[in-house]
């Protein structure tokens, strides 16, 4: 980031704003919160992606962002309308970093989800 970014954001922190920075290739580039947890959230992730995801049928809110995992080639979430939602997305069962074993069902759960996540890309 750029010294007068960097300035900016610690404006806007000092009256108590949220600050979220996304770089120009759709990497989260700062977050006033969601940084460091890896366990539990997908923001801090190397292959975490943001791109954008208009939606055809809502003219007016060109904006939308999808949340992607280009390691698995899916999306994790979409239609994120602000840049707070960009933020503490949580790992879906399908995630290979989830951290924990899943049981049979969430097993079966997780391929279904994946399946689903991987048409939307």
């Amino acid at each position: 980031m750029h010294k007068k970014d960097v300035q900016n954001i610690q404006k806007f922190e000092e009256i108590g704003m949220d600050v979220i920075a996304i770089h120009k290739d759709g990497t989260l580039a700062y977050a006033t919160q969601g940084k460091g947890d890896t366990e539990h959230y997908c923001d801090q992730c190397e292959a975490f992606k943001l791109f954008p995801d208009p939606d055809p049928d809502d003219w007016f809110r060109d904006g939308d962002m999808k949340a992607v995992c280009l390691k698995l080639n899916a999306v994790i979430r979409g239609s994120l309308e602000t840049p707070g939602e960009c933020i503490h997305i949580r790992k879906p069962l399908y995630c290979p970093k989830l951290g924990r074993s899943l049981s049979k069902e969430e097993k079966e759960k997780a391929k279904k989800a994946l399946k689903i996540a991987k048409e939307r890309m």
